[in-house]
C-alpha cells in the first residue's frame, strides 16, 4: 500500500511544478506608508484627496521588470481604521500620482458601517507602458476616504503597501484589458476638447455652481416657493435611484434668518462634481439594475465642508444634491433620503 502511495506521489510532482509555474507569482512590493516610522495618518471623507508623501523613482526601480510571457499587474494592501459607523458603506482610495501623467489609482472594497480595524487589498491596476512598470519617476502618494454624501467620516492608515504580481500571459489580453481596467480604476483621462467647447463646458459648470448656491440661499432665507419650484418633477433619491415626490421633501428646518449667503461662503467649502468626478467618488450609483443614474449633463453639489474653525449652522440642511438643466432650467433632480 505504501509503494503504491509513493508511486502516485512520484506521478503528480510534474503536475504539481506545472500547476505552480504557471500560477501567479508576487515579484515584488514596496512600503509606501508605516505608522512605525510615522504616526498613522489621519484622514476625512470631507478632505477629498489628501497627500501623505513622495515616493521617489529608486523605489520603483527596486522591483524587477515582469518575466518575459507575463502581464505585471499591481495592487495595494492596506491597513486602517474607518470609523463610519451607522452612516452606511465606505471605502478608501489610495493613488499614486505624477505631474502631467496618468495617476494609478487603487480602490479598496467597499465596507458596511466599518468603525473597525481593516485590511483589504485594492482592486488590480494594468499599467499602460510595455515595461509594466507603474511610475517612470517620483510620485506623490495620496489617499481619499469616501463615505455617503451628507455624511463626516474619519478614519486612520497605519501601513500601505504596494505590490507587484506578474501573471501568465496566456489568456491575459494585455491589448483589452489594459484600457478596460485603466477607465475603470484611475482618475478619467483628460480629453482633448476644442477651445470653443472647452469653453462651453466651463460656462454650464459656472452656471450649474450659480443656481446651486442659488438654492443655497433660498434654504437661508426660507423662501418656499423658489424651494419647491427649484425641485424637478421627476426627482430621485440619490443613493437608491428611487423616485418621490417633491412635495413630501420637508421644507428648511432650521430659522437661518440671521444668516446670509456671504455667510455660508465664509463657513463653508463647497464643491461642484461633473459626471467624469463623481462617477469616481460614488461607482455604486452606476451599478446593474439600479433604478436611475445620472447621465452627464449632472452635476453634484456637495456643500457640507467647514472650514476649520468655522460655524456648522446648516448642519442637517440641503447641502447635498444633483442637479440638472431641463428645457433649459435648472432643477435640483436627486437629493439625499
Amino acid at each position: 500500500m505504501l509503494k503504491k502511495m509513493l508511486i502516485l506521489l512520484i506521478a503528480l510532482i510534474p503536475f504539481t511544478v506545472t500547476a505552480q509555474d504557471a500560477a501567479e507569482a508576487l515579484t515584488g512590493s514596496i512600503t509606501l506608508y508605516d505608522s512605525h516610522s510615522y504616526q498613522p495618518f489621519l484622514v476625512n471623507s470631507d478632505g477629498g484627496w489628501m497627500e501623505i508623501r513622495q515616493i521617489y523613482k529608486e523605489d520603483f526601480n527596486s522591483i524587477q521588470p515582469p518575466l518575459p510571457g507575463t502581464v505585471r499587474k499591481w495592487r495595494v494592501k492596506t491597513s486602517y481604521i474607518d470609523e463610519s459607523a451607522q452612516i452606511g458603506q465606505s471605502t478608501l482610495q489610495v493613488k499614486l500620482g505624477q505631474f502631467e501623467s496618468q495617476d494609478a489609482v487603487f480602490t479598496l472594497p467597499w465596507t458596511e458601517k466599518a468603525s473597525r480595524w481593516q485590511e483589504k487589498d485594492s482592486n488590480w491596476f494594468i499599467p499602460f507602458s510595455g515595461n509594466g512598470m507603474i511610475m517612470d519617476g517620483n510620485a506623490t502618494l495620496s489617499v481619499r476616504l469616501i463615505a455617503p454624501p451628507r455624511s463626516s467620516a474619519p478614519g486612520k492608515i497605519y501601513r500601505i503597501e504596494l505590490e507587484a504580481w506578474d501573471f501568465p500571459s496566456e489568456g491575459n489580453d494585455t491589448e483589452t484589458d489594459t484600457p478596460r481596467l485603466q477607465m475603470a480604476f484611475s482618475s478619467p483621462v483628460e480629453l482633448m476638447v476644442p477651445m470653443d467647447g472647452l469653453k462651453e463646458i466651463q460656462n454650464t459648470r459656472s452656471e450649474a455652481r450659480d443656481f446651486a448656491l442659488d438654492f443655497i440661499e433660498n434654504n437661508i432665507d426660507g423662501n418656499l416657493p423658489a424651494f419647491y419650484k427649484s425641485l424637478s418633477d421627476n426627482l430621485k433619491v440619490l443613493e437608491s435611484g428611487f423616485s418621490q415626490s417633491r412635495y413630501r421633501i420637508a421644507p428648511p428646518a432650521t430659522d437661518l434668518s440671521r444668516f446670509t449667503l456671504a455667510d455660508y461662503k465664509r463657513n463653508y467649502h463647497y464643491h461642484i462634481y461633473n459626471y467624469d468626478e463623481y462617477a469616481e467618488l460614488f461607482p455604486q450609483w452606476f451599478e446593474d439594475g439600479r433604478r436611475w443614474s445620472p447621465d452627464r449633463n449632472c452635476y453634484l453639489f456637495l456643500g457640507t465642508e467647514v472650514l476649520p474653525g468655522m460655524n456648522d449652522f446648516m448642519k442637517g440642511e440641503n447641502l447635498v444634491f444633483m442637479l440638472k438643466s431641463e428645457e433649459g432650467k435648472w432643477k435640483i433632480i436627486a437629493l439625499p433620503e
